[in-house]
């Protein structure tokens, strides 16, 4: 396909990912072979941290919010803060009322609306808000709540963020393994400290059953292989994120399309184009093979752009001559 993918994953993947993806196609689960690969994938993943023994990672068949179930409900405890910044922060709280968790909330469109306080313990937020492509950094989030540690919703972010510095912060994070780490879809991934309390609300998404190693259910070990290949790929993500986020909000405006964002995401930007709508732009856009997104909700002729396309840096020539042909024809 020669589609641009600017949407918010899944995304363009490189071509050997789609060869590992074949590669683990026939295989078995069960066997050695699968097992040296998920481990390895497993002690790549939690080398992102710094939690020593205390970290522990799940690896189970299924998508972000697979994640994000898991770890709600394996996890989170009665009286967590909860930061509503968007749809995906919303998804979360209708899990916690699934699993009847009792939870505050602070509604929030960016980070600098958050009043700081020293008295939270818990507090569950999204990194970058899909929906609106606001990012809510884990070393401001500390500064605000001193004293708290924090579950955190990397769907869009991890892979794109450097979570060393503060990982002594984090009670528990999700992601999945398409967007940021660039792979192909079918696996939600939960890492956490050991040291928290568990639940047993959930039967598939009880993490006790899970860790290096461990394979209570099927995975789809296409999707295993693709990420092992993926992650020897994603070194130092957080910088070429940063960079195309900075360069896309530049050269944008160059154009009259603004960003929207007090704290923009480097995955995941909200704009608004002069002229055109939404759907005016995703058709002009299409007929040229890029894809964008949806806008944010309530601002007219908004859009989105995802950062996430390996093709972006190389393509970015391309996608910048269509956005400006979009604002003179």
């Amino acid at each position: 396909m020669n589609e641009i993918l600017l949407n918010p994953g899944p995304t363009n993947t490189r071509f050997m990912t789609k060869l590992f993806q074949w590669f683990g196609s026939d295989k078995c689960h069960r066997e050695d072979d699968f097992s040296f690969i998920l481990k390895n994938l497993q002690n790549k993943l939690l080398s992102k941290f710094s939690m020593g023994a205390s970290g522990r990672i799940a690896i189970l068949a299924g998508s972000g919010t697979t994640a994000m179930e898991a770890m709600i409900s394996s996890l989170v405890p009665n009286g967590i803060l909860v930061i509503k910044a968007g749809k995906y922060g919303a998804r979360a709280i209708s899990i916690m009322d699934t699993f009847n968790i009792k939870y505050d909330t602070v509604e929030s469109f960016t980070i600098n609306d958050i009043e700081p306080s020293e008295k939270v313990d818990y507090v569950y937020f999204v990194e970058s808000e899909t929906s609106t492509g606001e990012r809510y950094d884990l070393d401001k989030m500390c500064k605000i709540y001193p004293n708290a540690r924090f579950f955190i919703d990397a769907t869009s972010s991890f892979g794109a963020s450097d979570y060393l510095l503060n990982s002594d912060r984090i009670a528990a994070l999700s992601f999945c393994s398409n967007k940021c780490l660039q792979s192909t879809p079918g696996l939600g991934i939960v890492i956490w400290n050991n040291k928290l309390d568990t639940y047993k609300r959930s039967y598939y998404g009880d993490l006790t059953k899970y860790h290096i190693g461990m394979i209570p259910f099927t995975l789809p070990t296409q999707s295993v292989y693709a990420l092992h290949y993926s992650m020897s790929k994603n070194s130092d993500n957080k910088k070429i994120f940063d960079n195309r986020r900075d360069k896309i909000i530049k050269q944008l405006e160059g154009f009259g399309i603004v960003c929207l964002n007090k704290n923009p995401s480097n995955s995941i930007i909200g704009f608004k184009h002069p002229k055109k709508t939404y759907k005016e732009l995703h058709s002009f856009l299409r007929r040229r093979n890029l894809i964008i997104y949806s806008g944010v909700e309530g601002i007219e002729n908004s859009f989105r752009i995802s950062t996430m396309s390996i093709k972006f840096d190389k393509k970015i020539k391309k996608i910048l001559g269509a956005f400006r042909d979009s604002c003179i024809y």
